[in-house]
């Protein structure tokens, strides 16, 4: 970590709050975007408004993602609006500000104010590591939605990536027939190799009617209204792509099939654990700029 220099941990959910106790272990920290009831340690400043900090941070640190309208920061836990620009302003020319998911305005008002930025969000070992509490966050609403034992239930993983990589170990571990349908013959060799039944994507249409759950993480409409209708009333489907996802969820509710869209799992069912990585993750970020962090 930059020494005896001032942080400011800007809007986010519950993840931020255990983030920026993390931070002031090794630093002066200041939180904003948080309405009171938010449990910050005692080294901790939660500022109500900005005109109350009183030094340009040195690292500015935004939440994934950064904003949802372009404008405003992402801050569910306050009911103040706090606009980007305004954050900006208050760095010190040089400063580290650190996202996740920016757009392309974000990246140009960082460089019109000489500001270092840096997206966590497109770290591999950010994805590695967040990928583990996603497929415990998976299962857990499964277990939660399934009105019977997981236990040798038919699951399909749609994708295998990171996310489904995970969850086949998860759910598979749990005693769950895992089928992975992926495009890539790559993915489907590591399915494979990793013991799952695999399908070519364009050959899972015949074999839908089977699964019981299934798990999508391709972020493009896979499930539309003629992959919807041959799935059994009782299917459990749990969408873990980006918005807009892989699902259909206008015709889902339609034909009565429960379909949860699950974003942002680690901050909801695993805060203090998606702290610790966004933690670490600044902390290699920090490290190739030849700062200490320990």
């Amino acid at each position: 970590m930059y020494p005896n220099k001032l942080y400011l941990v800007a809007g986010g959910d519950s993840r931020y709050i255990h983030l920026a106790n993390l931070l002031a272990e090794r630093g002066t920290v200041c939180a904003i975007g948080f309405d009171s009831g938010a449990e910050f340690s005692e080294h901790v400043t939660r500022l109500l408004s900005l005109s109350e900090l009183k030094d340009a941070p040195d690292v500015l640190v935004l939440p994934m993602p950064v904003t949802q309208n372009g404008l405003t920061l992402n801050a569910p836990l306050t009911r103040e609006k706090l606009l980007l620009s305004h954050l900006l302003d208050l760095c010190r020319k040089g400063a580290l500000v650190l996202g996740g998911k920016a757009d392309e305005a974000l990246l140009l008002a960082c460089e019109e104010r000489g500001l270092d930025f840096a997206d966590y969000l497109r770290r591999e070992e950010f994805a590695v590591l967040n990928a583990v509490p996603t497929a415990e966050g998976a299962l857990q609403i499964v277990l939660e939605e399934l009105p019977a034992a997981l236990n040798g239930q038919r699951v399909l993983i749609t994708g295998y990536g990171k996310v489904a990589r995970l969850c086949h170990r998860v759910f598979a571990g749990a005693g769950a027939q895992v089928t992975v349908a992926a495009r890539s013959c790559r993915d489907l060799a590591w399915a494979e190799a990793y013991g799952a039944h695999c399908l070519p994507l364009n050959c899972m249409e015949r074999m839908l009617p089977r699964y019981r759950v299934i798990l999508n993480t391709i972020p493009a409409r896979i499930f539309g209204e003629r992959e919807l209708s041959l799935l059994d009333c009782d299917t459990l489907l749990l969408d873990l792509a980006s918005a807009p996802g892989g699902i259909d969820y206008a015709v889902a509710g339609e034909l009565g099939l429960r379909a949860i869209h699950a974003l942002s799992l680690p901050g909801k069912t695993a805060p203090v654990t998606a702290a610790a990585i966004i933690d670490k993750t600044i902390g290699n970020i920090l490290a190739e700029r030849g700062c200490v962090y320990a």
